[in-house]
């Protein structure tokens, strides 16, 4: 029995020689060789471009990963304005009800001296205060503030007149009169 190995001998050696197989199939080798290197060649051109890719991908999440950050500051500031704005018109409501309390005792002929104050504890006058209308008005602080002046004026006067001693020009009331 002849074996199919041996059939193919016989067939090609009828019509190539030893030496024309060998360079037929060094030529098959090249170029199943050089076909591999276009694959690979292709598939490393694939992993850059995809490389690329994940990198522009990258790049796009950590742009996003920023405008959340961004936009959750904004939101946190926003809340914080929402709290504060919330609780000063619940400040205003509480003193519009004091208000409407106060004009209703009013209508209802409720006596002077029992109205309560408007102004809450942020509006009251502290004892420290400077200078408030009340104090200004008052007469102790209209006498107390004439009484300095004319001290203030006296004491000026009395400082020229020492100046104008030291410098040799003699008296100010002996040149006035």
């Amino acid at each position: 029995m002849v074996s199919e190995r041996d059939d193919a001998r016989e067939y090609t050696s009828q019509f190539f020689t030893h030496s024309e197989l060998a360079a037929l199939r060094r030529e098959s080798v090249r170029q199943r060789r050089d076909d591999f290197m276009e694959s690979i060649e292709g598939h490393s051109n694939t992993l850059k471009a995809l490389e690329e890719a994940q990198q522009i991908l990258e790049d796009q999440l950590e742009d996003a990963n920023t405008e959340i950050d961004r936009l959750r500051s904004e939101l946190d500031k926003a809340a914080i304005e929402a709290e504060e704005a919330n609780y000063l018109r619940k400040e205003a409501e509480r003193a519009r009800r004091q208000l409407e309390e106060t004009l209703y005792r009013i209508q209802e002929g409720a006596d002077a001296r029992s109205l309560t104050d408007l102004r809450d504890e942020r509006m009251r006058r502290r004892r420290r205060t400077l200078l408030g209308i009340d104090e200004i008005t008052r007469v102790p602080f209209l006498k107390g503030l004439v009484v300095g002046l004319l001290l203030g004026a006296m004491f000026a006067i009395a400082a020229l007149e020492f100046f104008a001693m030291t410098e040799g020009a003699g008296e100010i009331f002996s040149v006035l009169f």
